[in-house]
């Protein structure tokens, strides 16, 4: 553990910086939040955050790669660690329960993303890192897929778009809509994808 008096390392102001601007633009949202504000949220000069992040938008990038990444670090230890010939709908609402769980513990990230996606669409600058966010997720998710079942690359990479594209449309819903029946959606993709994840299996049955 770092000691009391021992000065921060690049690395440490650098990690501070991120931390605070995810904090206050999830509390600000990106137009309103300030460099001031997440200069003394960091508890380092304004000076600095210029430093290390030029403007707001790569600060801004920065924070949502950071997110992403540990988003999928924290999926790993939930998928099986070999293939599997069947996954009942249970075991599938398991693996969910993260990216459901987020929309009730940090509705706050799901608006950052929501705001992420219409920014990137109308401003270049942050065209790139919406794209980035996007493909990294559904790479990973590609990924999991193809570990867990064995089917073709190709395969994979349509099932993660449609999971991913269902997963960030039922969390804008939750945000959106406090009374809309989450739960019983996420059951229903459950059972959906038990059902698909069978017959795709029971295809490459010789």
């Amino acid at each position: 553990m770092r000691g009391m008096c021992e000065p921060m390392t690049d690395a440490d102001k650098r990690e501070r910086i991120i931390a605070a601007a995810y904090q206050v633009l999830s509390e600000k949202g990106y137009d309103k939040a300030s460099t001031k504000e997440i200069a003394n949220s960091a508890g380092v000069a304004q000076g600095l955050i210029n430093y290390y992040f030029p403007s707001k938008d790569q600060l801004f990038a920065e924070v949502f790669r950071r997110e992403t990444r540990k988003y999928c670090e924290a999926l790993t230890p939930l998928l099986p660690g070999e293939r599997q010939d069947s996954l009942t709908s249970d075991a599938i609402a398991k693996l969910l329960e993260l990216p459901k769980s987020r929309a009730f513990q940090e509705p706050d990230w799901f608006r950052l993303r929501y705001e992420l996606f219409a920014i990137g669409l109308r401003n270049e600058n942050a065209a790139d890192t919406l794209k980035e966010t996007l493909e990294i997720k559904r790479k990973y998710i590609t990924d999991s897929i193809e570990s867990i079942s064995g089917f073709p690359r190709e395969q994979c990479e349509t099932i993660a778009a449609l999971l991913y594209s269902m997963i960030e449309g039922l969390g804008l819903q939750r945000v959106a809509d406090p009374d809309f029946k989450y739960d019983e959606a996420y059951d229903m993709v459950a059972d959906m994808l038990s059902a698909y994840y069978d017959r795709l299996i029971k295809k490459k049955e010789p």
